[in-house]
């Protein structure tokens, strides 16, 4: 199973650096025009999904919708919560760099903040359970920055963790064979050759 992970376009907490979390976002002008400028992207690259799955969030719903446009899918958008933005409690609609200063410290809990190692179990179930419904899918999957780092994590803990910088609007590409997490791209951007 290949994963094609797109973190959401801009929305105006992230053009002010402002921790969203859970609170439900839209996209911004901004925001609108990259998940068009993706959608071009993937149409040009010829990509061909056999499942489209989004975040309950609006603003993750509303990036698949625009690629599935421009795609000119017929196939529906599944609505996964398992795949949404990590809870980030009492720090959302805080700053990001004061928030990621106390939340980056190894072993970080605070009750309401969904931990690391929650994050991952949590992600690990998903992609799991994508697997046992989909075994050779090519899924697109519209979600967040941390499910994205999560899934960066969970195939190469090495290299990635949650300061891995992701832009908007941005693909990584994994495999999934039942039991290992392979990345095959990161931060691929819609303006890439």
């Amino acid at each position: 199973m290949k994963i094609y992970a797109i973190r959401h376009g801009q929305t105006d907490p992230n053009l002010k650096r402002i921790v969203q979390g859970w609170t439900d976002h839209p996209l911004n002008e901004h925001g609108i025009l990259q998940a068009h400028a993706l959608g071009h992207f993937l149409k040009a690259k010829q990509y061909q999904f056999t499942h489209i799955i989004s975040s309950p969030l609006i603003r993750s719903i509303k990036t698949a919708e625009i690629i599935q446009s421009i795609l000119e899918s017929s196939l529906d958008i599944e609505v996964n919560t398992t795949f949404i933005e990590r809870n980030f409690g009492v720090f959302e609609g805080n700053s990001v760099d004061e928030t990621m200063k106390v939340i980056y410290q190894k072993g970080f809990k605070k009750n309401g903040y969904e931990h690391d190692e929650a994050l991952l179990q949590r992600i690990q179930l998903g992609i799991s359970e994508l697997y046992l419904k989909y075994p050779n899918g090519d899924i697109l999957l519209s979600c967040h920055s941390h499910v994205s780092k999560s899934l960066l994590i969970l195939s190469d803990p090495i290299n990635y963790d949650y300061q891995t910088w992701l832009n908007n609007a941005s693909m990584c590409v994994f495999e999934y064979d039942g039991k290992s997490l392979k990345t095959l791209a990161y931060n691929i951007e819609y303006n890439q050759k």
